[in-house]
């Protein structure tokens, strides 16, 4: 059986195939609240089931519960990455980590048996990866670290074209570029800014600010993301007015297309070799009206050669990722078995 595990900045999600070709969907929020160590509070968590942690005269709540006691007992609701980072060194993340990996995954039923996963940010070899290989191998598997741009591309791409094109993923916490050919990576670029970074621009701009239970004033980035989705807004470079939208989005695009656009030149008498090769997007950002058009005229602006027909948008981004992690634990474990 193989199995896949996808980390982002909001949730964690699980696909497993048996041997009978059965697959297991599994997901759990990376949230989390925090309670009084008091008997009125154990009282009432263990009356309605809800299981938690207990740390330094506190209870702590993760996952898809900590929403409802967040609202319940009004206390704030803590995102347990930010901006796809993890406090490492603080035991009591680590333990919620850990916490959310066991409830989703749960043991091999043979010793080795291969999961591949993606972890959030922009590193594969990131200190938080490391810790996720160690705590799905403490489930009994062999882990396996792969990357965005691979798993899309392997769902993404149909065999027609020898699962090879462009993915553009324009995530939470992290956007990438990359080149598969083959099912293979030929370059791959990302940064550190996503849709998290994009609507905070967009509320500051906008003014938009909410008060917290503390008083203080944030930025609301809902509310900028319900008007950045909005029918009103395009980023069609077609428009004679550009909204402020459009030039946070090329600010993006500048940021994560230089530096691959410069991957590409190194390998230019590779790439003439190829066809024009389809593009395929994911993400939030790419849902906004008109982005497909913008995307077009930047890769066309840094001369990246692509056919300019097939810019396909994934709609479920989340199980086109899913979908191909498991496959590259998939890939992995036949290789493995082949070679003993």
């Amino acid at each position: 059986m193989s199995s896949a595990l996808q980390i982002d900045s909001t949730c964690l999600r699980t696909l497993q195939n048996d041997s009978s070709h059965k697959l297991t969907r599994r997901s759990i929020e990376a949230l989390y609240t925090i309670l009084d160590d008091n008997s009125e509070n154990r009282s009432m968590l263990l009356k309605i089931g809800v299981p938690f942690l207990n740390s330094e005269e506190t209870l702590i709540i993760p996952g898809g519960n900590a929403a409802q006691i967040s609202r319940f007992s009004n206390v704030p609701l803590y995102p347990l990455f930010t901006s796809g980072e993890l406090v490492l060194n603080d035991p009591v993340h680590r333990q919620l980590l850990s916490t959310l990996i066991q409830s989703i995954l749960p043991k091999a039923r043979t010793s080795g048996e291969y999961c591949a996963f993606i972890g959030p940010g922009n590193d594969p070899q990131s200190p938080l990866n490391k810790l996720t290989s160690q705590l799905i191998a403490l489930q009994g598997f062999t882990p396996f670290a792969t990357t965005i741009t691979l798993a899309a591309g392997l769902a993404a791409f149909p065999a027609a074209t020898h699962f090879s094109g462009y993915v553009i993923y324009l995530g939470h916490s992290h956007s990438e570029i990359g080149l598969v050919h083959q099912s293979r990576v030929v370059a791959r670029h990302s940064v550190p800014f996503g849709s998290e970074w994009m609507d905070e621009q967009l509320a500051h701009t906008w003014k938009m600010f909410k008060i917290d239970s503390e008083g203080k004033q944030l930025t609301d980035s809902k509310r900028a993301k319900e008007k950045r989705l909005s029918p009103q807004i395009s980023l069609s470079p077609y428009l004679s007015h550009h909204s402020v939208v459009t030039s946070w989005y090329e600010s993006l695009l500048d940021n994560l297309l230089d530096e691959f656009t410069t991957q590409l030149e190194a390998l230019q008498t590779y790439i003439a070799t190829l066809e024009l090769l389809p593009v395929a997007c994911l993400g939030d950002l790419a849902q906004t009206a008109g982005f497909n058009e913008l995307l077009r005229q930047n890769l066309v602006n840094h001369k990246i050669p692509f056919n300019q027909n097939q810019i396909n948008l994934v709609p479920d981004e989340q199980s086109t990722i899913s979908r191909g992690t498991l496959v590259v634990a998939a890939m992995e474990e036949e290789v493995a078995t082949r070679a003993a």
